[in-house]
């Protein structure tokens, strides 16, 4: 069983179609009766574990951190997360593409480690540097030299207790720093397991997997706002 799943969580995003090629789709809203169209998305409301995040981004942040926990009463091998600002239009490709790998995710097109990232994220007041530097140093500390930077906006996992390992601990890092720092912790989070994820074909803006409402998201996207998730 295939999972696809998003979350738009304090009107971050518009509501895409749901892809085909999925057993199941699920999109996680703040009120259901807010989307009279689910557009083919089965709509959940968010889990109770979350409900006290008091940032629509942490939450969101969260559930996609920890599929296992989210659908832990879904049986599924594949669970495939999605921006809520993309259109996923080719499961079938994606998931071929992906192949047997526990972890798959595109590339970033222009950065190529999460120092870049970091570096960039401040500059453009994503996070605040004071936030970045000790997570960095952190990583730096601890012998990671990536030579690449992996995005979540469309992200390929198994249910194998080395990708349940990688949830919680990317859970934990983007938990940890107050920063926007999900990018930052990615690699990070599957090299400290003993992981490698996979590079999927195309980036963010030309794939063959999905299409991407810049325009609509950079319209909904919300100031950021520094919370420590507890």
């Amino acid at each position: 069983m295939n999972i696809v799943y998003t979350a738009i969580l304090g009107g971050s995003d518009s509501l895409k179609t749901a892809p085909k090629g999925a057993d199941l789709c699920v999109c996680f809203v703040d009120d259901r009766a807010d989307h009279s169209d689910a557009k083919g998305w089965e709509l959940r409301t968010i889990p109770h574990a979350v409900a006290y995040l008091p940032d629509p981004r942490r939450r969101a942040w969260w559930m996609r951190a920890v599929p296992h926990v989210v659908f832990s009463g879904d049986r599924y091998d594949r669970v495939i997360w999605i921006d809520a600002s993309f259109t996923l239009t080719d499961v079938p490709r994606l998931l071929k593409d992906a192949g047997d790998a526990p972890l798959a995710a595109l590339r970033h097109h222009k950065r190529r480690t999460c120092y870049e990232e970091g570096r960039e994220i401040v500059k453009v007041g994503q996070a605040e540097r004071a936030d970045v530097e000790p997570q960095l140093l952190a990583y730096h500390t601890a012998g990671f030299r990536p030579d690449s930077l992996s995005i979540s906006c469309i992200l390929v996992r198994d249910r194998s207790a080395d990708v349940q390992r990688f949830n919680e601990t990317w859970h934990a890092e983007t938990s940890m720093y107050p920063g926007d720092n999900t990018q930052i912790s990615l690699d990070y989070s599957a090299w400290v397991n003993g992981l490698a994820i996979k590079a999927l074909r195309g980036v963010r803006h030309h794939n063959p997997y999905s299409t991407h409402d810049h325009d609509d998201h950079k319209k909904r996207r919300k100031p950021y706002a520094r919370v420590v998730a507890a």
